[in-house]
């Protein structure tokens, strides 16, 4: 998963190629092995690869968002929001500084 970080990958491709389960069975195991289910676990490493985009100030948003695999600037913020209480450039902003 942490080779396909920009591409959408569906629960029955991880199931088929990873487990030999069905996409539910999978899913399920996923989520008890790492307390989370696969599209969260994922979401939260593109997060994490975008954290450390963020330092560079070369860096735009948009090109961020980009190569973390989110459609849009717009979508990589509600996201990263979402995750951790601050937007993007605010993050930047307080680990610059």
């Amino acid at each position: 998963m942490h080779e396909n970080l920009s591409r959408s990958i569906r629960l029955s491709e991880l199931a088929s190629l990873l487990a030999g389960l069905s996409a539910s069975q999978f899913g399920r195991a996923f989520k008890v092995s790492t307390g989370m289910t696969p599209h969260k676990w994922h979401l939260a490493v593109r997060i994490e690869y975008a954290k450390h985009m963020l330092v560079d100030r070369e860096n735009s948003l948009v090109d961020i968002a980009l190569d973390a695999g989110f459609s849009e600037q717009r979508h990589f913020t509600r996201a990263f929001t979402a995750a951790n209480g601050i937007s993007p450039h605010a993050w930047r902003r307080t680990r610059l500084d």
